[in-house]
């Protein structure tokens, strides 16, 4: 066995039995994500749950009753009718006895209709704690969507009573139907859904690149300082190895784990970010968008040429610390502000922005990943292209100091103060 893959393997297994280490790179992204998703998916389900809704109707007409009926109907909504002779005792049973909604219905209802004019029904949302308030956000949708059914049922009848042949036209002269076409396509769903859909692409894949850049970073950091701070690296660098190869196996050992974390990271944070999204009804490939097995492997080499370059980063900066924790400080302080302008395209498209904002965005290795998923679905392959030349090119410079460094004596003697005044002798 060469040895190089000796030194790798030594990194590895190293790493492996760093118990918290293992913690952030599989407990974390694989359960605890995965359970804070599961947890909060469950609290929009209760608050989806069924609606209990109180009625109280002071009005005698034939219009009160069809909107209790209609409420009564609904699905999802359980409805309680009381009689009170005053709107703060109508609110306050509904509070004791636990209900989401209080609809009062006033007693110039059925005459305000009958008479063609506007009818007012009040809607009380019943607030029982100051928490997020979506049980009772979603029990006012509800009614006012049967509110706004019944409306409108009322209006086509008075239509259809002064003979009006189609009372849709009156009551919606003009329609939309809203298309997308993106990618070249013709898509059959409107703008809104197709942005729902990039948008929880666009929000999930700068998360992952900044957690899997800032880790991986940090362990390479880590690792390095640890040999430096328990004087063995110094024994490591007498070996009759070259510093190159010792160099490469730790890049390498350390790019394993950090693929791994990724591969966590991006399994854990899909399905924690699932928990918020809605069901669109329009899938990716329904866009006209999906990666093929080139655009796969185009992109795994982006992200490993990202991972490399910031673990050759990393073991720069980590000469100059006298220990783990001074390496995990300089490591933060330059990869972090590298790292953070990824999520900007978050909010925007990179095309949008203005040419000085573009270029410095393509400048930043940090936000290739990102910006290769999207050329990926895209099929946009030659863009794809230029990120591997750009990333290769910097991954190169990188690792090239980062063996000069091993190469000399700076490895052992560099240091940052970090501001800590020296005390002067004597």
């Amino acid at each position: 066995m060469s040895d190089f893959w000796v030194l790798a393997r030594k990194e590895i297994m190293s790493l492996i039995r760093d118990k918290k280490l293992l913690f952030g790179l599989i407990i974390v992204p694989l359960i605890i994500y995965p359970t804070m998703g599961k947890v909060m998916q469950l609290g929009m389900e209760t608050a989806q749950g069924e609606t209990h809704v109180v009625i109280v109707s002071f009005d005698d007409g034939p219009y009160g009753r069809v909107l209790v009926n209609a409420l009564t109907a609904a699905p999802n909504v359980t409805v309680t009718l009381i009689n009170s002779s005053s709107l703060q005792g109508a609110l306050n049973r509904a509070y004791q006895e636990k209900q989401n909604v209080l609809v009062v219905i006033p007693r110039n209802f059925s005459d305000s209709i009958e008479g063609n004019r506007i009818a007012t029904v009040e809607v009380y949302g019943i607030f029982h704690s100051i928490g997020t308030g979506v049980r009772e956000s979603v029990s006012e949708s509800r009614i006012n969507a049967v509110i706004n059914v019944l409306s409108e049922e009322i209006a086509k009848l008075k239509l259809k009573n002064l003979n009006v042949g189609q009372p849709e036209a009156f009551l919606h002269p003009v329609r939309a139907e809203s298309r997308s076409f993106i990618n070249h396509h013709i898509v059959n769903a409107s703008p809104s859904l197709v942005s729902g859909v990039l948008t929880s692409q666009a929000i999930s894949l700068p998360l992952i690149v900044f957690l899997m850049v800032t880790i991986t970073a940090q362990m390479a950091a880590g690792a390095v300082a640890a040999e430096k701070e328990n004087k063995t690296l110094e024994t490591l660098l007498t070996l009759p190895v070259k510093r190159t190869t010792i160099v490469a196996s730790k890049i390498s050992g350390t790019a394993v784990m950090g693929l791994i974390a990724a591969l966590a990271y991006m399994v854990g944070l899909k399905s924690y970010l699932g928990s918020f999204t809605t069901e669109t009804g329009v899938t990716l490939r329904e866009l006209g968008l999906g990666i093929t097995p080139t655009g796969m492997l185009l992109f795994a080499l982006v992200v490993f040429l990202t991972i490399v370059f910031a673990l050759s980063l990393a073991m720069i900066l980590a000469v100059f610390a006298e220990d783990v924790q001074s390496a995990n400080t300089v490591v933060s302080s330059v990869i972090l502000p590298l790292a953070f302008p990824a999520f900007i395209l978050m909010f925007t498209d990179i095309n949008e922005l203005p040419a000085l904002a573009r270029y410095g965005l393509l400048a930043d290795p940090f936000t290739h990943p990102i910006l290769a998923y999207r050329y990926a679905l895209s099929g946009s392959y030659g863009l794809m292209a230029l990120s591997l030349v750009y990333l290769s090119a910097l991954s190169l410079v990188t690792l090239y100091f980062a063996a000069r460094i091993f190469s000399s004596e700076k490895v052992l003697t560099a240091k940052i103060s970090w501001g800590r005044k020296k005390r002067k002798s004597g």
